[in-house]
């Protein structure tokens, strides 16, 4: 907040009569994230919700919807009534279909973080997996929000002990995310975002229900989409290991140790615990001192470190 960036954005939020409706959505977000939600409803002009006033109307366009409704979700008095109404809308056929998937992919997790017997959630999913039957309603540029309600909708299937249609809605949002890879610019950076996250959940899902292999297919992806970002080397390193493909996975996670940072912790660790179990003590202890050098507080590595003490 120090920066002047900062105080361009601050400046402009004070004019909001002169933001386009687009750069109100963007401000309101913003100011939400940084821990401003009444400054977001000022913006938006939805201070009406701190009475309580219902969250969001329903005739709101798509494209604001999902702000709407973040803002909502902090300043309700009653925040559970907020995601009782989207999930309502997400079963009104009357709603278009990108304001139903984009409420679904906004009001399942928060349904699913308060049980996974709800049936709001239940009847959510339906309702949410029959708004996806017509994706051509969902312009090109807005089938991100498709991408997200399926992701929450694999999410709640899982939830609710479903794993077949938990992985088919995870393989459908992967698809649909290939299918619209950008050449370049900002865009293929968010894309590289979105996949990291959709290939990692999808290895995720493969090792709960026990399919390792799986596990392995989806994350190998990852270091080609981000060869430089840590967390794609420690999803695939993980599942290699899960798979009992320790060479494999002692090369991941020692290309994961050379991009430095806090990460190399993890890593090492995982290589000390790949050299135990290969019989190279020596490497271990070494492995295990070099993750408790860069962070002392994590229990199982001084342990794993004082077994070699002794």
């Amino acid at each position: 907040m120090a920066t002047d960036l900062w105080w361009q954005v601050n400046e402009l939020c004070e004019y909001p009569d002169e933001l386009t409706p687009l750069e109100l959505d963007t401000a309101g977000m913003l100011m939400l994230r940084l821990g401003f939600p009444e400054r977001a409803a000022r913006l938006l002009g939805i201070t009406d919700v701190l009475a309580g006033i219902p969250a969001f109307a329903p005739d709101v366009r798509p494209e604001h919807v999902l702000v709407r409704a973040a803002v909502c979700a902090q300043l309700h008095p009653r925040p559970a009534f907020v995601t009782a109404q989207a999930l309502r809308a997400v079963a009104d056929p009357r709603l278009p279909v990108l304001t139903r998937l984009t409420l679904a992919g906004f009001a399942m997790p928060l349904e699913a973080g308060r049980g996974a017997g709800s049936g709001d959630l239940r009847r959510a999913v339906r309702s949410a997996g029959q708004a996806l039957t017509g994706p051509a309603e969902v312009a090109p540029e807005h089938r991100w929000v498709e991408r997200k309600a399926l992701r929450s909708l694999s999410d709640a299937a899982a939830l609710t002990g479903d794993p077949e249609a938990a992985s088919a809605y995870l393989d459908r949002a992967v698809l649909g995310a290939m299918e619209q890879r950008p050449r370049g610019g900002l865009r293929r950076l968010a894309w590289d975002e979105e996949m990291l996250a959709l290939l990692g959940v999808r290895g995720r899902a493969c090792r709960s229900r026990g399919d390792a292999e799986d596990a392995v297919a989806a994350t190998s992806r990852m270091p080609g989409i981000a060869p430089y970002d840590a967390r794609a080397w420690a999803a695939h390193g993980y599942a290699l290991l899960a798979s009992g493909r320790l060479d494999e996975s002692l090369h991941a996670y020692e290309e994961m140790l050379r991009l430095g940072g806090h990460p190399v912790a993890a890593a090492a660790f995982h290589l000390g615990w790949i050299h135990e179990s290969r019989g190279d003590g020596r490497r271990a202890q070494d492995s295990y001192a070099y993750a408790h050098a860069v962070d002392p507080t994590v229990p199982v590595v001084r342990e794993r470190l004082s077994s070699f003490r002794r």
